[in-house]
């Protein structure tokens, strides 16, 4: 059906659903159940895939939701209003005293609770099906309480015969349902108030549909006996029960002996609904196409059904086809907290760890989902682009033509490397373009690959021959809603630091800006002897470092300490998290002048492509914290000379190793020696934005941190129940390099640990020493 195509998550969670579905046939499962939904299937919720801490396992579709202590009290809210609608209506049954007026300040107080939560929910919704999943959370602990409370009111009533109890269990349903579109009414009042635009109705069709049939807030499950719709067939549609089945059976015995006598029959339906022939014909009385073909089939054992038993069960096969699918996603609703800095659920009873990148869903947080998610970055960037396509232009037709042959065959060779390595396209930049992934390798992978690539189209006369840029990093990244894409889906934008970051990256200083900036201000009338004159040490390339001439694409520190990236960058952090993933050898060479740290691209072929890294330093990037970086260069072949390290050698802590060579520190890398300063110290306290940073030199004679900065530092590495002083002394290499850099660029300031010590969350650790730590 041309539909499938639009929505795969539901179908896929469906055909895997742990839930015995009894009225979905596999063709309901595979998108026919939008039929059930009509109108508010386009409002239906699609699950997410849940990854594992590998960040490349799909362990299950589903919807994450954090617990909170918010989202706790909403639910204890809830339940205490089942059990007053319980108490109440049992006293009417019962003809006792009850107290209306507490019920009524309960229903108010879940309304305004719910309504805060709705609000929310439209507010941020951006086509995302917020109100829908809100739906989902707040009829599942509502179907909980009513199937609960059939213990109260037995309790209370235990004299009342059992379709009055069941009927009172309803009757609660029905009030819960209520207070819900009071409090829908409400949010929307508030939204209209504050100038909001009113939702679309396909946005609040599903939550109606929820409502209105009142089996999914009273029932958590049906059988394929379907005894749970007594409760619903007495108390709801005034319905006897006992009858219904009676009839039910009557006419599936009658059906079973017209499928015997006349095959026709089996033929022709077979031609409404090929799947309709194999169902059981208890079963198929559900089937509308069934119902439709029995009431005008003239054969005499044809059972004839009322016109109401025909009505109620075409009502009947929508709801409970509705029904299951609500059921099968509401089942997928897995509460999320954290453990450390990963977040935590519950699989076939055990716990799991999930995707640092998770973003559940908290209603009582405001926009729902947070908007900032953790990512690795890629950013390629073509070189003087703009000035290439002038000279195309002046060049005619035929060259503007060629060159754009050229991109699109660019384009497609990237797009298959972005499919082999499972990298997500974010946006072009002008001149280049964004892509995101869930996994270090896999980005790194691509980003040698993209070289690789362009070295070959520049050999075949890619005319966007003066190099391209590289950059990659992970970071954090907040996504921006823009409405819907081409596939009727929510659309977001990538911006924000990350975004920042590999622009900055990206854009090293390069002596043609230089140039542009003094024709700029020659022809704005300024002397042109005084505009050379000034720009004089930016504009010798002799002032950069020797092993720039011998290579293409290069990066490398300036020595104003600018980044100046004509090739590739990566950093720190990313190759932090790449040590994680990386499972290959690694090996050393000396090329250029400069000994690089190698990293097999396939470690099964080592003959073939190696990508290269260097220490870089801490280079200043306009506007954003130091950023220690390491260049990335590709050899297609291995160097010569190359030197395996030991099996087992860890990643970052080779690469640091290079940082102590003498040549690496007149190439503006950073020195590491062998030991730590005794003296470099952590400090750390909390207050409301979360926990600060400092590092500095301790000095025993003052009680304070001498030289010291604030840092901003991420504890998603913290292990379970590990302190921060082991956490930080391992990564105390890595802080002695970022205060190395920070050093070069300031003399820092003074922190006397006296101040510190008031305030929340205090400690200090010596990198070299945590056990000797000043207290």
């Amino acid at each position: 059906m041309p539909e499938e195509a639009h929505s795969t998550g539901i179908e896929h969670l469906l055909a895997q659903s742990e839930l015995a579905l009894a009225f979905l046939t596999p063709s309901d499962r595979a998108g026919r159940w939008r039929d059930a939904f009509r109108a508010a299937a386009s409002g239906v919720p699609e699950p997410v895939w849940l990854y594992g801490e590998d960040e490349q396992t799909r362990l299950v579709l589903g919807f994450p939701m954090r617990v909170t202590q918010s989202w706790e009290v909403f639910c204890r809210d809830l339940a205490r209003l089942i059990e007053a609608e319980s108490v109440y209506r049992c006293a009417l049954a019962l003809e006792e005293p009850a107290n209306k007026p507490a019920l009524v300040e309960h229903r108010l107080t879940v309304a305004r609770r719910l309504a805060d939560l709705y609000e929310n929910a439209l507010l941020h919704d951006y086509d995302r099906r917020l109100p829908s999943i809100l739906m989902l959370a707040v009829s599942r602990e509502m179907a909980r309480g009513v199937r609960g409370a059939a213990r109260t009111i037995f309790t209370r009533a235990p004299k009342l015969p059992p379709r009055n109890q069941e009927a009172i269990r309803y009757t609660v349903a029905q009030r819960l349902a209520d207070v819900t579109h009071r409090a829908e009414a409400e949010a929307l009042a508030r939204l209209r108030k504050q100038g909001g635009a009113e939702p679309r109705a396909e946005v609040l069709a599903f939550p109606h549909t929820v409502l209105q049939d009142l089996i999914p807030i009273a029932e958590s499950q049906i059988g394929r006996d379907m005894r749970e719709l007594d409760a619903y067939l007495h108390g709801y549609l005034q319905v006897d029960p006992s009858r219904f089945h009676r009839v039910l059976a009557t006419s599936a015995a009658q059906l079973d002996i017209l499928r015997q006598r006349d095959r026709s029959f089996e033929r022709v339906l077979a031609i409404r609904d090929p799947e309709a022939a194999s169902l059981p014909s208890e079963r198929l009385l559900f089937s509308p196409a069934a119902l439709e073909l029995l009431s005008v089939w003239g054969h005499a054992d044809c059972p004839r059904l009322s016109t109401d038993m025909v009505r109620l069960l075409e009502d009947l096969a929508a709801r409970l086809r509705r029904f299951e699918v609500i059921s099968a996603l509401r089942h997928r609703i897995f509460p999320i907290t954290e453990r450390g800095a990963r977040p935590v659920t519950t699989l076939q009873g055990q716990p799991v760890r999930l995707s640092a990148f998770t973003r559940p869903f908290d209603f009582t947080a405001v926009g729902v989902v947070e908007s900032s998610v953790r990512r690795y970055g890629l950013v390629y960037d073509l070189i003087e682009f703009t000035q290439l396509n002038e000279e195309l232009r002046r060049r005619g037709k035929g060259a503007e033509d060629q060159a754009l042959r050229f991109m699109v065959r660019f384009q497609a060779h990237l797009e298959e490397i972005r499919l082999r390595h499972r990298l997500t396209f974010e946006k072009f930049l002008g001149d280049g373009a964004f892509y995101s992934a869930r996994n270090a390798r896999g980005v790194l992978l691509a980003s040698a690959e993209a070289r690789v690539l362009y070295e070959r189209m520049r050999h075949q006369g890619f005319p966007y021959d003066r190099g391209m840029r590289l950059a990659v990093n992970v970071g954090a990244y907040h996504l921006l809603p823009m409405g819907l894409g081409v596939d009727e889906r929510p659309r977001f934008e990538f911006f924000g630091h990350g975004l920042v970051e590999l622009a900055r990256l990206t854009s090293g200083k390069t002596t043609q800006e230089v140039e542009d900036i003094a024709d700029f201000l020659i022809s704005s009338g300024y002397d042109v002897h005084r505009v050379l004159e000034f720009l004089e040490p930016v504009r010798q390339k002799s002032r950069f470092p020797e092993h720039v001439h011998d290579r293409p694409y290069a990066a490398f520190q300036s020595e104003s300490g600018e980044l100046v990236n004509h090739g590739g960058v990566v950093t720190e952090a990313f190759l932090r998290d790449l040590e994680h993933e990386w499972n290959g050898p690694l090996a050393t060479a000396e090329h250029t002048r400069l000994r690089w740290l190698l990293l097999p691209f396939d470690p099964d072929r080592l003959e073939g492509v190696w990508i290269g890294l260097r220490p870089l330093g801490t280079p200043r990037l306009k506007g954003l914290e130091p950023t220690p970086l390491a260049e990335m260069v590709v050899f297609e072949q291995p160097p010569d000379g190359i030197t395996m390290l030991p099996e087992g050698a860890l990643l970052l802590m080779s690469l640091q190793e290079l940082a102590a060579a003498p040549e690496l520190a007149e190439a503006g890398g950073l020195s590491l020696s062998g030991a730590l300063d005794p003296a470099l110290c952590v400090a750390s306290t909390l207050d409301e934005e979360g926990r600060l940073w400092y590092v500095g030199l301790y000095m025993e004679e003052v009680d304070a941190l001498m030289h010291a900065f604030s840092i901003p530092l991420s504890t998603v590495e913290l292990l379970d129940g590990e302190p921060f002083e082991a956490w930080l002394f391992r990564r105390r290499g890595e802080l002695a390099m970022l205060y190395q850099g920070l050093r070069r660029d300031s003399g820092g300031s003074a922190v006397p640990l006296e101040t510190l010590r008031t305030r929340d969350g205090y400690f200090t650790c010596l990198l070299s020493a945590p056990h000797r730590s000043p207290r």
